[in-house]
């Protein structure tokens, strides 16, 4: 017993030991344990035990077989607990799994099984963070090419534009004009640019010529240019029915620009403006812009760009012709082209501005007729003579017939002069009349109308034409 309290010293064997017995003792007969004194209570069955042990002596077992009956109905009839059996060290090594001299091992607390970190995602990571590096250097070297490209006007054409910068413009101001007029790409640049400079102040008013090939450096000393204190101006009157050639030759003779030059750079230039678009051109047509150099008094500097004094008939035009006038022509179905067309013939045709209108009413009549479908102007034949003829390279007698009314049919390609607003006023509200021809005296500039030949042909007597 000594033996068997020793392997039971500590707690667990204990608390082992006395669920073994209260099993065998039943529920009702165990006291419950004291882990304080759990050592006292392991020593009482073990008394009883040995107690059992005396009374299994070789005498009992003689008296138990003479009287074996008697033995046998005690022992059946009261079952003592004490003859429950007591675990021997052999099982309790078995159950606690440790020799003598070794502790019951205590159970390892369960280690939390640590999530391996995938692969995977690592690489990934990488590839975004490499990616997205990649990214931001490309858009950064992007970003200083066009920058670089933008200053220096790489890529850029090499064309001249004219610019125009009003009195007390600001460096923004003219740069959103720079902009708008395509000779620069970025307005906030420019002006940025031109107060880290320190010119944004010094900018000069009047017309520049600039390219869009030139530096934003090269730019800003342009406009620096101060030239009206260092040139001298001239001031040109250009009378309604006045032609290209004419108007290029008062040019030159007033010192303002070459007239071939000038020619050149009127009928191949665009300055963006809107009545731009609507001027046609074909192969039987002239000149492109004969009839939109529009008659009024300009003012030039002498030895002036020839973009410049160009582009100050584009605008004068552009600000004459009102949305009033293009509504009108849309009520009456005629384009710009017919427009100015029909004007210029009317206003080398009349004087006055009630003849212009009987007149354009003459010229629509016929356009509407069957019976009459030339317009049989003799100023279209004058125009083919005096100005095709002289300065066409090589003689096209189709475009000598097509500007020509008395051969042939409708309008001619193009306008044959540049009118005025009562001319083409005249074409866009004509007088209400039936005639279909008209003949003026040529000392006294009086005019006559007719609705028949017959009356055509008396009228010609009138005026001393027959």
């Amino acid at each position: 017993m000594d033996k068997n309290n020793e392997n039971m010293s500590e707690k667990e064997m204990q608390e082992y030991l006395d669920s073994i017995l209260n099993e065998s003792s039943g529920a009702d007969n165990t006291e419950p344990t004291n882990d304080t004194d759990g050592s006292e209570e392991t020593e009482a069955p073990a008394e009883n035990n040995a107690a059992s042990e005396e009374n299994d002596s070789p005498e009992e077992d003689d008296s138990s077989e003479a009287d074996g009956s008697d033995g046998e109905t005690e022992d059946s009839a009261e079952p003592s607990e004490d003859n429950e059996t007591v675990p021997d060290e052999d099982s309790l090594k078995a159950n606690f799994g440790h020799s003598e001299d070794e502790a019951p091992p205590r159970k390892a607390p369960k280690k939390k099984k640590r999530k391996k970190k995938k692969k995977g995602a690592g690489l990934v990571f990488a590839l975004i963070l490499t990616t997205l590096i990649i990214c931001v250097s490309v858009f950064i070297a992007v970003t200083v090419i066009n920058v670089v490209k933008t200053i220096t006007g790489l890529d850029r054409e090499d064309v001249q534009i004219v610019v125009e910068i009003p009195e007390n413009s600001t460096a923004y101001d003219i740069a959103d004009i720079l902009e708008t007029e395509g000779v620069i790409d970025n307005a906030d640049l420019f002006g940025l640019m031109a107060q880290l400079k320190g010119v944004d102040s010094s900018f000069s008013a009047g017309s520049h010529v600039l390219s869009p090939n030139m530096t934003y450096s090269d730019i800003m000393d342009e406009l620096c240019k101060h030239y009206e204190e260092e040139r001298e101006s001239v001031d040109i009157t250009f009378p309604e029915g006045i032609t290209v050639y004419d108007a290029a030759a008062l040019l030159e003779e007033n010192g303002v620009c070459e007239a071939d030059r000038f020619i050149y750079i009127f009928n191949s230039s665009s300055f963006g403006f809107d009545f731009e678009k609507l001027v046609t051109t074909s192969s039987e047509k002239f000149l492109k812009m004969e009839g939109y150099l529009f008659p009024d008094t300009y003012t030039f500097y002498k030895e002036e760009e020839p973009e410049v004094v160009a582009k100050k008939f584009y605008r004068n035009f552009e600000n004459k012709l009102t949305p009033d006038y293009y509504g009108r022509m849309e009520d009456l179905g005629l384009t710009l082209e017919e427009t100015i067309t029909l004007a210029s013939m009317v206003q080398a045709e009349a004087q006055s501005f009630s003849d212009m209108k009987k007149i354009s009413s003459v010229f629509q009549n016929r356009l509407k007729s069957k019976d009459f479908p030339r317009l049989e102007s003799d100023p279209t034949t004058k125009y083919v003579n005096n100005v095709i003829k002289p300065n066409i390279e090589i003689p096209d007698e189709q475009m000598f017939t097509a500007y020509d009314t008395y051969k042939g049919e409708g309008l001619p390609p193009g306008p044959i002069c540049n009118p005025g607003l009562d001319a083409i006023s005249a074409v866009l509200y004509p007088a209400d009349t039936d005639y279909y021809f008209f003949c003026a005296d040529l000392d006294t500039g009086e005019v006559f109308y007719a609705e028949t030949l017959e009356e055509h042909e008396a009228n010609l007597v009138k005026a001393n034409l027959r």
